[in-house]
């Protein structure tokens, strides 16, 4: 009740400024974009229930919710708002209608409130939320609190003291506290800062897009989040015990993030203060986000993605591996994923980039969504973007590798050579004498012979062979195939090499983003081959084929 009370007080407050304070109050020229009203509780935020036989309220909530007692008589003071016309919570009958509040994820009891305890932050902190509430413990002082919980310089503690003072106007000197008392502290130490110059290596080039395309580009993000964004008509926030916040969502657009938060998007910072309060500590899943002016895309994206309720994003900056056919690194700046206790994925990627040349090739973004993470890239002065540029996708050529003799003929035939199969091989021939032997694969090639046999040759015809100048390579079947790839190349004097081999993504766009790996062997000086034992994504080849003039083969 204390707490409600408290809620009519601000109710009473605004409502003054607004109509006496001409900084508070909008201009006649502005359409009115937020308004608090004296009404009845709307259906937005509640759930239509009939009563049943044999029901009670008190079990009713009890079983929807699955709350504790003490909470379940919290709940109880919401549902007496909600339904002004019951006088009497204790007297229900079958068939009643009643509205009662939405199931919200923070009403379930959390297994971490014991840790919370241990740690200072009381069980009910506003997860994902702009502020925390930390208990004092004996010893405690505030710069102390500062240091221990965010690990900030000491300049930086007099700058966040200001912080604590504005979130805890009720303590009138902050050099005087006592154990028990609750602190409201900043959920960061750089939440509401802006990011020092240089303080991010890839954040040199300042990433700055027009006001109109920034809706645009939290929309898309939110989307991938499987979230939307209101930008028309209106949205009501119950302010029990019976007020109401009217929002114009052309002016402050509404984010509702599924299994999350609702986050109010005030991209003029021109809801008040004491509004902003009155919201977040009445319903705990509706968030405010005010952008200051000036403000980085890159920060109202860390602070949208911050209050979600459900996703954690990281300045990670530093490349991974993605898939590993072939295996691919790509540079990421920041990574956004679910959190722990929520299921199913949701990792993703965004960069920033100041111009085209330096946008990931899309076959390597397409790559990266096949392998689990999406790459969102945000172009200086345009929003979302692209690259533009086409590849058509490739498909291998592959050998005949159902054994030794086939892998050794259709390589020959790729390679521009015509051997005879099942030939004869004369070994000795004249004065009567005639020798030869049988052959998978005769080849001849200025003059000379190359022999390839999958059968034993003894140590006396081999020495005969290699005095006519022939040149006999073995297929048998204990060489595996790169073996016998290997042996047939250097039979020809072809140079083959086998290794690791990187392509740049620099090559491509001038700047360090990544490579793609290739663990190959690499035929010819020339017509360079490169043969693979494992499936290569089309995409990925497509842009080695246009951008490195590379040709696969698997074997």
């Amino acid at each position: 009740m204390i707490k409600w009370c408290l809620s009519n007080c601000l109710l009473v407050i605004i409502s003054f400024l607004v109509l006496a304070d001409p900084m508070i109050a909008l201009s006649r020229e502005d359409t009115a974009y937020i308004s608090l009203k004296r009404v009845g509780v709307s259906r937005h935020q509640a759930d239509a229930y009939v009563v049943k036989k044999d029901e009670c309220l008190f079990n009713i909530v009890r079983k929807k919710y699955a709350v504790s007692k003490r909470e379940v008589y919290r709940i109880l003071e919401l549902v007496k708002h909600f339904n002004p016309q019951l006088k009497d919570l204790n007297v229900i009958y079958p068939g009643q209608e009643l509205l009662l509040p939405k199931k919200r994820s923070s009403e379930t009891v959390s297994t971490t409130g014991a840790a919370n305890q241990v740690s200072g932050v009381l069980p009910d902190e506003k997860r994902g939320g702009i502020i925390l509430k930390y208990v004092v413990k004996r010893g405690d002082n505030v710069s102390g609190i500062i240091h221990k919980k965010f690990n900030v310089s000491p300049w930086k503690i007099y700058r966040m003291l200001e912080r604590v003072r504005h979130l805890n106007p009720k303590i009138r000197n902050l050099d005087r506290i006592y154990p028990g008392q609750t602190l409201l502290l900043p959920r960061t130490a750089h939440d509401e800062e802006p990011v020092p110059d240089g303080q991010r290596e890839m954040e040199q080039d300042v990433i700055t897009i027009p006001e109109y395309k920034i809706l645009p580009v939290i929309s898309h993000i939110a989307g991938r989040m499987y979230g939307m964004i209101i930008t028309d008509g209106s949205y009501c926030i119950p302010v029990p015990p019976s007020g109401e916040v009217k929002i114009d969502c052309s002016r402050v657009p509404v984010i509702e993030i599924n299994d999350g938060n609702t986050i109010l998007l005030d991209l003029s910072s021109r809801i008040p203060v004491e509004l902003k309060r009155v919201i977040e500590s009445t319903w705990e899943n509706y968030r405010v986000v005010s952008v200051k002016k000036r403000e980085r895309i890159s920060s109202i994206l860390e602070r949208i993605i911050n209050v979600t309720g459900v996703y954690n994003i990281k300045d990670v900056s530093q490349y991974r591996e993605i898939g590993d056919t072939p295996s691919t690194k790509i540079f990421v700046e920041w990574l956004v994923s679910k959190k722990s206790q929520f299921e199913g994925a949701g990792s993703y990627a965004f960069n920033f980039v100041s111009e085209p040349s330096r946008l990931l090739p899309s076959p390597v973004r397409v790559y990266a969504d096949k392998n689990g993470l999406e790459i969102i890239e945000i172009m200086d002065g345009l929003g979302i973007a692209e690259d533009g540029e086409k590849y058509q996708p490739c498909a291998m050529q592959a050998l005949d590798s159902r054994d030794g003799v086939s892998l050794a003929d259709s390589l020959l035939k790729m390679l521009g050579y015509s051997p005879v199969k099942d030939s004869e091989a004369n070994i000795l021939s004249g004065e009567g004498l005639n020798l030869s032997i049988k052959v998978d694969l005769l080849l001849n090639i200025g003059g000379k012979r190359v022999i390839i046999t999958s059968s034993r040759i003894s140590e006396q015809i081999l020495n005969i062979l290699r005095k006519r100048g022939d040149t006999v390579i073995s297929i048998s079947g204990e060489k595996n195939k790169r073996e016998i790839i290997e042996n047939i190349m250097s039979a020809m004097n072809i140079p083959c090499l086998n290794d690791n081999f990187k392509f740049l993504l620099s090559g491509h766009n001038g700047k360090e983003s990544g490579d793609i790996s290739l663990s190959a062997l690499r035929l010819g000086d020339d017509e360079i081959l490169y043969l693979v034992d494992y499936d290569i994504d089309d995409g990925i080849y497509g842009l080695l084929n246009k951008e490195w003039k590379v040709t696969l083969v698997r074997y």
